[in-house]
């Protein structure tokens, strides 16, 4: 790939592309390439930039990807890395939430989202960067998009080495009803059995997922508590599985109090947490098994490193 600068117009359209690169946004426009972005939330250091692929209506998979990185500076917009996004799978299992209207939406094996692509992008600085992603399936040609994104000095959601709020959220002894705070179509109790606070004292690594699993409005919205399920079997004796719902009041809007603590603005988020009550992982939006069972792995391992 040639190493270019980009100037003028080039740099106009990364400047005015801004407003198609986000998850939430229900446009198709043209049919052409179209990146659906479930990462929000970009700091200064190293970002997990996770992306679907949207043509002509249809998510595109397994598709040959590049993204090329720019610091624009001014009026010029540097190469600054050349990266090859890995796809991710998501196993899907059927499930059925509302969307923002309050129409169903059913989900499946045949689902539309069936896997991410994801990059890991070194920032040096706060501000605008461009990003150019490149996609093709089989041997047709590339195709080409173009956007920026917004990068803070430090995120308005708990840091990466910091503190985990020390929480207290609601567990099934304080509700006479699970579906009181858990969406799911089968609310699953073992996530909710802990309070924040409380494995913080026990001193027991964390898995903390905030999610609405009822109600979406992202195309790229996936059953990220039911992903999180899938690891219980294995890790639910060593790890604290929490579920932490978004709404307290869908229709008002308001949300539950442990939300708010975690200066959350969008979701899904899942969280993992160390012994000491450290946050070692986070993720934002649609999250793979694989990703999660990874930093599970490591604040394990480490876990075990210190107790030796």
């Amino acid at each position: 790939m040639k190493q270019s600068c980009f100037r003028g117009l080039l740099l106009a359209v990364f400047l005015m592309s801004l407003h198609i690169a986000h998850a939430d946004d229900g446009i198709d426009g043209d049919g052409g390439l179209r990146p659906l972005i479930t990462t929000s939330e970009l700091v200064v250091g190293q970002n997990r930039f996770a992306f679907g692929l949207l043509k002509s209506g249809k998510f595109l998979e397994n598709a040959d990807v590049a993204l090329r990185l720019y610091a624009i500076d001014g009026q010029e917009a540097q190469l600054a890395a050349e990266l090859k996004p890995a796809y991710q799978p998501v196993e899907l299992t059927e499930r059925v939430h509302s969307h923002a209207d309050g129409t169903p939406h059913v989900h499946g094996a045949d689902s539309d989202v069936r896997g991410i692509y994801v990059a890991q992008l070194a920032l040096a600085r706060p501000g605008a960067w461009g990003i150019e992603v490149l996609a093709r399936q089989g041997k047709g040609s590339f195709e080409t998009v173009r956007f920026t994104v917004m990068v803070l000095d430090a995120p308005a959601t708990p840091a990466l080495g910091s503190p985990a709020p020390p929480s207290r959220n609601l567990i099934a002894s304080d509700v006479k009803d699970l579906r009181q705070i858990d969406t799911s179509q089968r609310p699953d109790i073992r996530l909710h059995q802990v309070r924040i606070a409380d494995a913080i004292a026990q001193r027991k690594p964390q898995l903390i997922v905030f999610a609405t699993p009822q109600f979406c409005t992202s195309r790229m919205c996936g059953p990220v508590v039911d992903i999180v399920r899938t690891l219980l079997p294995t890790y639910g004796k060593r790890v604290a599985f929490i579920h932490q719902e978004i709404w307290q009041d869908f229709a008002e809007k308001k949300m539950f109090p442990t939300v708010e603590e975690w200066r959350l603005d969008t979701e899904p988020w899942v969280f993992v947490v160390d012994g000491k009550g450290i946050i070692r992982a986070k993720f934002e939006g649609l999250v793979t098994a694989r990703e999660l069972e990874a930093a599970l792995q490591q604040v394990i391992t480490l876990g075990s490193a210190r107790d030796e």
